[in-house]
């Protein structure tokens, strides 16, 4: 892990009622750090507010005309756990202080005039342990991904041997049966019976044909569980627009769209083309809508966006998001939804076939997709797609991976024992 620090890669928000105060402190560490200056707490909650993820720090007078500055930072705790909460009082407000730290609203305590340069080591302190945390999170994060990974690609890989076991025996009962139904009308030809005298001929065509399609649907499913683990050997050489390729996508599904009275919305972002394999990302964008219009509520609503984004990892890309209106999916539930066996409603028509392809079809390209609750009252899925697949390679770095671990590990221990 790198041990330079960029303190300007946050903010820090500095309040205080006394206008001079917060000036001569944006004057002497503007150099250092992106400062950002309040006069009160609500307009401090306010600038806060607006951007959170913006803030590492948040240092506060405690004395203060409105309400007591430990009160907005008991607020950022509860909004964002991990900043950085200063509080800066007088020698007779200690007991405030150690109220405040006793009950976890702060980091540290500051006591007023404050001195520049322990100031400036303090608030460097306090960003390195942000930063530190958020490595650490983001590192969390992605073991949680590769073990998810490795979870489900294990389970495939079981269910792969499975099927292929199987298919040879099952293809050739299956071959029997289907032989037996298609010589069937002309063996009845021969008994000199017609089909059209019976009573109920139309149960019999239907039977028929029922038989027929749901033959052709366990071959189907036999071979697509077969197929979901193999890395595809596609060329990743196509220039796409992710834009265009996703609303194909949602064109292809509109009768389906349109039987259910679902409403799709697609708000299409700037966003560069990207290399990779249009027909494996067709495929992908397919399943899931696929799967969309089958489980999404009658009269729901989807809604389709893409925007540039740049992941943890420091990769850049596109983002597509799918938002639909439910049913909603519990927060404990919602990491199995890749499971090939797992039903988002009473229906297991598909059961999850579907995302569970689009899943290692995204993984293949290179990118991520993962699924959340929606602001619309459903599911949210998130698909990541790197802007040059083939140009990727920390994530398969395990030692790499290792060794950001251990040191940011160090560096945490560090910084725990300091302060």
């Amino acid at each position: 892990m790198n041990p330079t620090y960029d303190y300007r890669q946050y903010s820090v928000l500095y309040v205080d009622d006394e206008p001079q105060t917060v000036a001569n402190f944006k004057e002497y560490f503007s150099d250092t750090f992106d400062v950002q200056i309040a006069t009160s707490g609500e307009e401090a909650w306010n600038l806060f507010s607006a951007n959170p993820d913006r803030f590492a720090i948040v240092m506060t007078d405690q004395r203060m005309p409105e309400s007591p500055g430990v009160e907005l930072l008991q607020k950022v705790r509860t909004s964002q756990p991990r900043v950085i909460r200063v509080l800066a009082t007088a020698y007779s407000d200690l007991d405030a202080a150690i109220a405040a730290v006793n009950s976890g609203a702060i980091y540290k305590y500051i006591t007023k005039p404050w001195d520049p340069p322990m100031l400036e080591m303090t608030l460097k302190r306090g960003m390195e342990f942000f930063l530190v945390q958020r490595e650490r999170d983001m590192l969390l994060h992605e073991k949680m991904f590769a073990l998810q990974r490795l979870m489900m690609t294990d389970r495939l890989i079981s269910l792969g041997v499975f099927a292929a076991g199987l298919n040879h025996h099952l293809r050739n009962s299956l071959t029997a049966v289907k032989t037996f139904l298609d010589l069937t009308p002309s063996k009845l030809k021969g008994e000199m019976l017609n089909i059209e005298h019976l009573r109920n001929p139309d149960y019999w065509h239907d039977f028929y044909q029922t038989v027929q399609d749901q033959i052709a649907k366990v071959v189907s499913v036999l071979q697509e569980i077969k197929e979901i683990p193999e890395p595809p050997t596609l060329p990743m050489t196509d220039d796409i627009s992710v834009n265009t390729l996703l609303r194909e996508a949602a064109d292809a599904q509109a009768v389906a769209f349109s039987a259910r009275k679902i409403t799709v919305t697609i708000q299409p972002g700037q966003v560069p083309n990207i290399k990779g394999n249009a027909q494996m990302l067709r495929r992908a964008f397919d399943f899931i809508l696929q799967d969309e219009a089958l489980n999404v509520n009658p009269e729901g609503k989807i809604v389709l966006s893409t925007a540039a984004h740049t992941n943890a990892a420091g990769l850049t890309g596109v983002l597509i998001s799918i938002a639909d209106s439910g049913p909603a999916i519990s927060s404990s539930a919602l990491h199995c939804v890749f499971d090939p066996f797992f039903v988002r409603r009473n229906l297991p028509q598909e059961y999850g076939l579907n995302l569970l392809t689009a899943f290692f079809l995204v993984y293949h390209h290179g990118g991520e997709i993962v699924a959340q609750s929606s602001q619309l009252g459903g599911t949210l899925f998130e698909i990541f797609l790197p802007d040059d697949p083939q140009k990727i390679s920390t994530r398969t770095d395990k030692d790499e991976f290792l060794q950001r671990v251990f040191a940011t590990e160090k560096v945490w221990e560090k910084l725990l024992l300091q302060t």
